[in-house]
């Protein structure tokens, strides 16, 4: 294999264009270029070449992922999901996601007790612990959000929800079931549930003895 062009980027400063066997390769950190003694005409393995893309590509990487999850809190699987898409490699998505992790920059469970602190004032725990699953976070992180949870905060919660469903509504059979239904698809436990629809009914806030 050999370096047939570099040329400079002219979106991004600092990395150029690299050429193998007259096609676009890849683009890597002119600062490497230069540190590898890369030129035009160099015959270069593939292992090589391997070696001096991670070395280009984790850092940038690195910025990257710190800057996104800076900006949008994220779970362990929706940084790789963005690294891959940019096109990163799996040695480089790897090494990124371990030293975020080292760093405390990446911890799924925490991420999920913050999701859980931000979102039990409008929908049940099993809709969180759902929502969590989806974003990638796993059983045993999951479960730090049921240690945390306050059974008469969540009914406090539920029962807020089922005050603007009712609103006007009589709460007749036929309402009663889909009030049902509607708190069921909030993730509200059955216990919960059963409070909010007593409620409906006689229109006393109810309590957990």
């Amino acid at each position: 294999m050999k370096v047939t062009d570099i040329t400079e980027q002219k979106k991004i400063t600092g990395r150029v264009n690299l050429f193998i066997d007259g096609a676009y390769y890849c683009s890597i950190a002119a600062r490497l270029v230069e540190e590898r003694r890369v030129y035009i005409g160099m015959e270069v393995s593939a292992e090589e070449l391997d070696r001096i893309i991670f070395e280009s590509d984790r850092q940038k990487a690195f910025d990257y992922a710190c800057a996104y999850v800076g900006k949008h809190p994220s779970t362990v699987k929706a940084v790789k999901e963005k690294l891959f898409n940019r096109g990163y490699g799996k040695a480089v998505v790897e090494h990124v996601i371990a030293k975020m992790s080292d760093y405390g920059f990446l911890d799924d469970r925490s991420f999920a007790l913050d999701y859980f602190d931000a979102k039990k004032g409008s929908v049940g725990t099993k809709k969180i612990a759902m929502n969590l699953r989806l974003k990638g976070v796993s059983e045993e992180d999951i479960a730090a959000i049921y240690e945390q949870e306050d059974k008469e905060e969540m009914l406090k919660s539920a029962l807020r929800v089922t005050k603007r469903h009712m609103g006007e509504k009589i709460p007749d059979e036929k309402y009663l079931a889909r009030l049902h239904r509607f708190l069921a698809s909030r993730g509200y436990d059955y216990d919960i549930i059963a409070k909010c629809i007593s409620y409906a009914k006689g229109g006393e806030d109810e309590s957990f003895d």
